[in-house]
């Protein structure tokens, strides 16, 4: 008996889970389409086949829908970067965390939505979306990841690990904003910039090329990240 209310439960919580997706799928194309303050829960309803109410049921508000939606965009697509890396020869390094991860932001709207601040898109959410003490939680499996690079000797150790932090981001910034102030013929497809931004990562920090053992440490480092991410997702999902 009790066998068959644990399956009913299974079963229930996929179904649950399933409509959440749905939902989220809704909000992800008409977030994309009208911009975070035009659309409202009623369209999401309406776009996803639901009633009103039963959004309600996962999600308190708008705002917590929408901030549910970008932590599930992040995990995802970290997933997508974990993937292809391994499918790399060298595995798990900064190169190719670079090179993928800006992939990643030029191929999906909102995860370069995410990065660059699109207050057009995100609307209030720029501001609202992941407090501080959340952020940091969701980086420090990446801060762990660059300061075991600096132990090893694989990047430069003369810089500060925030100052570090610093250049990647202002670095990866800017490969994605630089099709705006260029004219049409000098800009680059999506996979020549990603390269590029990596090659000026790889040649402004890296001292050596990883071997056999640094490439294992470093799976398991972003192996960590991401299930830190998932975990932190799961909670977030509970709780609302």
């Amino acid at each position: 008996m009790t066998e068959k209310y644990g399956e009913g439960q299974e079963v229930e919580q996929d179904k649950q889970q399933s409509r959440a997706n749905r939902i989220l799928d809704a909000a992800s194309e008409l977030l994309q389409r009208w911009g975070y303050k035009k659309t409202t829960v009623d369209d999401i309803a309406r776009q996803a086949g639901v009633a009103k109410g039963t959004i309600y049921l996962h999600w308190k508000n708008k705002e917590e829908l929408f901030t549910a939606l970008l932590l599930r965009e992040k995990i995802v697509e970290a997933q997508k970067v974990q993937q292809a890396m391994e499918a790399e020869p060298e595995g798990v390094t900064l190169y190719n965390m670079i090179k993928h991860s800006m992939l990643s932001a030029l191929r999906n709207n909102l995860t370069r939505a995410v990065m660059l601040r699109d207050s057009d898109m995100l609307g209030d959410l720029v501001h609202t979306y992941l407090k501080e003490e959340d952020f940091k939680q969701l980086i420090d499996g990446f801060y762990a990841y660059l300061s075991y690079l600096q132990q090893q000797g694989l990047i430069r150790s003369d810089i500060p690990l925030k100052t570090l932090v610093h250049m990647l981001e202002a670095m990866c910034i800017g490969f994605l904003m630089v099709d705006q102030f260029l004219p049409e013929d000098y800009q680059l497809p999506i996979e020549q910039r990603a390269t590029m931004a990596a090659e000026s990562v790889s040649r402004t920090l890296e001292l050596r090329k990883p071997d056999a053992h640094d490439q294992q440490e470093a799976k398991q480092l972003f192996d960590a990240m991401i299930t830190s991410a998932q975990t932190y997702l799961e909670k977030e999902t509970k709780d609302h």
